[in-house]
């Protein structure tokens, strides 16, 4: 049994599949929820060519992830993190620090060639992850 999920969060049709699936699993197993949404700013000299996110982006995420998180059973206790990068990465640096053993993220469905091109979260994750991953499709 998975004790502590974390739910990558986007706000995109897969995050919410993904969270719902993450919510059933944490509420079912009595484990803890966090949910992790990655800001990446506009790149910035200082160090060269890093990208740091603003005040405001980080504002506009931690509210996005705390109004996803008002929608689940007060019960699970899900909280917030704001992760700073590239996403898959961001997600892998939080749950190795908070000792994560399942990761939840959704899938967008993108097609082959905008996958090999752009790259994919869901497969970054699935590749490089040191615990369980579940890639969840959104419901039609």
């Amino acid at each position: 049994m998975h004790r502590n999920i974390i739910a990558a969060y986007d706000q995109s049709e897969g995050a919410r599949a993904a969270l719902e699936a993450a919510g059933e699993l944490a509420a079912a197993g009595g484990g803890s929820l966090t949910l992790v949404h990655s800001v990446t700013g506009p790149v910035a000299m200082d160090p060269p060519l890093s990208r740091r996110p603003d005040s405001e982006q980080v504002a506009e995420a931690r509210h996005l992830v705390e109004r996803a998180i008002a929608d689940l059973d007060p019960e699970l206790g899900a909280s917030p993190w704001i992760a700073s990068g590239p996403a898959g990465e961001a997600i892998l640096a939080v749950a190795e620090e908070i000792g994560a053993d399942l990761i939840v993220t959704g899938s967008r469905g993108r097609g082959r060639l905008t996958r090999a091109v752009l790259g994919s979260v869901s497969t970054h994750l699935v590749q490089n992850a040191g615990c369980d991953v579940l890639v969840v499709h959104p419901r039609e």
